[in-house]
């Protein structure tokens, strides 16, 4: 079972509505895509997590102050490999994507490049501490173009989007209709700011990819964080996460590569790397993994293996998670959330997540439970009866413990309220034949009940 719900506007200036075809820029949710192309590799035995990636790349990258130590594709993709951005790793991504030719990676990572700095890593052998950063997932797009001798947009289409029935790109000229693209937008002075994919329907022309030799830079199509999917095709991916590397009937990659993706690499002791004021407290590869500590990382309250990543990028913030216990998941995306990006002391996550997955976490518990309690305000334990469920016509609503007249009101997934009323202990009777098929939400005297189904021949 699947809902989707998409309002807003994609464009300001010309009025595009948000829809189900809509694409986003995804932010860092792309690391997580950019890792399954990598472990397609990985499946294929044409790179190993642990090899060195100086002996992929051709050149020598190390710690200046480890020089010994290696630095691995499972250190990139776990970002414990030391290498973070700098301080000059703004002007290697701007020139990666204006400068023509665009640099060689090797710039950035050896000492003899134009844009090298020893603040490039951190203090910290290789593989011992966690610093979420950028640039390793520009290494490893970089690997994948060294390894298959394609360019890094091209490999990501072929090998899994394709396969996968989704027909969108890292690549902005891969869209075919850039209408369907949501601009993003920034809020500045009461004022919506576009920031990016501004395009106004027109195909941008890059002028620096002509002659690109597939290994030297593989930043330039922003693998970590321009791929350019629909909310709908992107939930594609996660299921592919859930169901152990198949989409429908193709394997896509093996149950070994997902479980490895999944796997515990990084956990937060109190001193093993910078956890972002507690909401990265352990990752997989390419993979955040959700401990649900309170007030830190949780997404959906009754969700114990959770595992996916956040997104935040010129005012979009989006995310994508899957429950693997309960085969459930979440895909959440907003070309601009109208105010800063902010917290509210009860999550890690910014305020507009949270309130996200507050609102979910009903529906959530619906897909996994018969009954639900509640405790009303008079610390009553109310039982709720919501029968049937699914219902086409009647339905039925029981208080069995309540002598005290409870109210109630039905809500759609937009928030309005269709329906309000009262019940005692004895069963209510209500009509729903005129409601519309879909999932609606129950409120009783303020707590949030069963969330309910609407089914149509």
């Amino acid at each position: 079972m699947a809902e989707q719900i998409h309002f807003g506007t994609a464009d300001l200036d010309r009025q595009i509505p948000v829809t189900d075809s809509t694409l986003f820029r995804m932010a860092s949710i792309s690391k997580s895509v950019t890792t399954l192309g990598f472990m397609k590799l990985v499946d294929q035995h044409l790179i190993s997590l642990d090899t060195s990636i100086s002996a992929v790349l051709g050149y020598n990258v190390t710690n200046p102050l480890f020089p010994i130590s290696k630095i691995t594709p499972r250190m990139l993709l776990s970002h414990t490999s030391g290498i973070i951005d700098g301080s000059t790793y703004s002007d290697f991504l701007n020139a990666t994507y204006n400068q023509n030719p665009m640099p060689n990676l090797s710039e950035l990572l050896t000492p003899s490049g134009s844009f090298y700095t020893s603040d490039q890593f951190i203090m910290e052998p290789p593989g011992s501490w966690f610093n979420y950063s950028n640039i390793n997932f520009i290494v490893v797009a970089t690997l994948i173009e060294k390894v298959t001798g394609m360019r890094f947009d091209e490999f990501m289409r072929q090998e899994i989007l394709i396969p996968m029935g989704i027909s969108v790109s890292y690549n902005v000229n891969h869209i075919e209709n850039l209408d369907n693209l949501a601009v993003l937008y920034r809020k500045s002075n009461g004022n919506r700011v576009a920031q990016a994919n501004n395009y106004q329907g027109i195909q941008p022309v890059f002028g620096n990819l002509e002659g690109y030799i597939p290994g030297t830079n593989g930043g330039r199509f922003a693998p970590q964080g321009g791929l350019r999917i629909s909310a709908t095709d992107l939930s594609k991916i996660f299921q592919l996460l859930l169901n152990h590397g198949t989409h429908q009937t193709t394997q896509i990659l093996s149950a070994t590569a997902v479980e490895q993706m999944h796997n515990d690499q990084w956990t937060h002791n109190g001193s093993n790397g910078n956890n972002y004021y507690n909401l990265f407290n352990s990752r997989g590869l390419g993979i955040h993994r959700i401990l649900n500590i309170p007030q830190a990382d949780v997404v959906l309250t009754g969700s114990d293996a959770m595992f996916g990543h956040p997104g935040e990028a010129y005012g979009l913030v989006s995310d994508a998670y899957a429950d693997t216990t309960r085969n459930l998941g979440l895909v959440f995306v907003a070309n601009g959330c109208g105010v800063d990006y902010e917290t509210n002391g009860e999550s890690a996550f910014y305020t507009v997540e949270k309130q996200i997955f507050d609102a979910l976490n009903p529906y959530a518990d619906a897909l996994n439970c018969d009954t639900l309690t509640f405790t009303a305000e008079n610390n009553q334990t109310t039982e709720p009866r919501l029968f049937p469920n699914p219902v086409k016509d009647q339905l039925y609503i029981s208080l069995s413990h309540s002598e005290a007249p409870v109210s109630f009101t039905l809500f759609d997934l937009y928030g309005q309220a269709l329906l309000t009323g009262t019940t005692r202990g004895a069963t209510t009777e209500l009509s729903l034949g005129h409601f519309p098929a879909g999932l609606y939400l129950p409120v009783f005297d303020n707590n949030v009940g069963l969330v309910f189904r609407v089914w149509k021949l």
